[in-house]
């Protein structure tokens, strides 16, 4: 990291304390993100490095970023934190995460800012006395999925009707298992793409049912996952069966259209925000209506082809990561002009 221009904000430093250190690690995509707005970023990943404590002061002190941004920041202190803003630096926290935990609190009170994915979470943290909160769903990274490159746009031939493409099993996966094996029983071709489900007594009804056999044998990530979707007709989308009020956006249900994908989901207030539904997304309510649904649009092909374009439209103009961290800074920065 640590690109700068010469336009826009590169007269900026921004710290970004987020996974970095694996290729596969989606806060690559925001540091790519804020180089790409004109920030300069130093990034420095806390999980892989156990001096974290006493390197990221070291880093405050020499570079003087404006910001600092955290992406989740479950090992850092809340103490840690304060340093940062006693140096002068902005402090900005973005949970991307379901589940609230015990420690997210703490973090968010020492955080001048705070994002989250989900926006039931904002009024959470706001009873919690946490200033300035806000709902940013996560964004799209184009160039790391290839999306762009020569051959992107050519025609397809698809290798599964239907597509899958994550975790299975229980007991958060239930309902990912059960739609694999309705469409088994509907003699509908479906395949997923994922961690091998595991052989364990809560996962014996899965293998009754024939998920293993839909396995298509291997995890995908970026290249790999945006050719599972060129080359599927329709990919369903389901979250893990965990309980979320309000909107919320996985990356999925962004991946799968910026891609180019058809994407079928269960309806959620988060995919009915963002997308048109019928236009640039598709959506289900039922498992029937899921069946009846993928057997439609399988037999509309250039319906289907045109909702999938739409989709990937919406998604490259409206939800990269350039798009969503430029949100993030316009809303810090007009806070501050506020409270100036």
């Amino acid at each position: 990291m640590g690109s700068i221009t010469d336009e826009g904000h590169g007269w900026k430093t921004v710290l970004f304390c987020g996974p970095i250190d694996s290729p596969l690690n989606s806060g690559r995509y925001m540091a790519a993100a804020m180089e790409g707005l004109g920030y300069r970023v130093i990034g420095y990943d806390y999980r892989t490095n156990p001096r974290f404590e006493e390197d990221l002061p070291g880093i405050v002190e020499r570079e003087k970023p404006t910001y600092v941004v955290t992406l989740k920041g479950e090992k850092l202190s809340p103490g840690l934190v304060e340093k940062f803003r006693r140096a002068g630096c902005v402090t900005i926290l973005w949970f991307t995460m379901i589940p609230l935990e015990d420690w997210m609190t703490p973090l968010a009170l020492a955080h001048d800012f705070v994002c989250t994915n989900v926006e039931d979470h904002v009024e959470f943290f706001q009873r919690c006395g946490v200033r300035h909160v806000k709902w940013v769903h996560q964004g799209f990274a184009p160039a790391f999925f290839g999306i762009g490159e020569s051959g992107q746009n050519s025609p397809r031939q698809f290798h599964t009707d239907v597509a899958m493409i994550g975790s299975m099993g229980a007991p958060i996966y239930r309902t990912r298992c059960e739609m694999v094996m309705r469409l088994r029983r509907e003699g509908i071709a479906v395949r997923w793409w994922g961690p091998r489900l595991s052989r364990q007594l809560k996962n014996l009804p899965y293998f009754l049912g024939g998920v293993h056999r839909a396995w298509a044998g291997r995890e995908v990530y970026m290249r790999d996952f945006a050719g599972v979707v060129r080359g599927t007709g329709i990919f369903i989308g389901q979250d893990a069966d965990l309980p979320v009020r309000g909107r919320s956006l996985s990356n999925r249900s962004l991946a799968v259209p910026g891609c180019g994908g058809f994407y079928l989901c269960r309806r959620t207030p988060g995919i009915e925000d963002a997308f048109r539904v019928g236009e640039e997304v598709a959506v289900f309510d039922t498992p029937d209506e899921m069946v009846e649904k993928v057997g439609y649009y399988l037999r509309n092909d250039g319906e289907r082809r045109r909702i999938a374009l739409a989709g990937q439209q919406r998604v490259l103009a409206d939800y990269t990561y350039e798009t969503q961290m430029g949100k993030i800074f316009a809303w810090v920065d007009s806070c501050h002009l506020m409270n100036a």
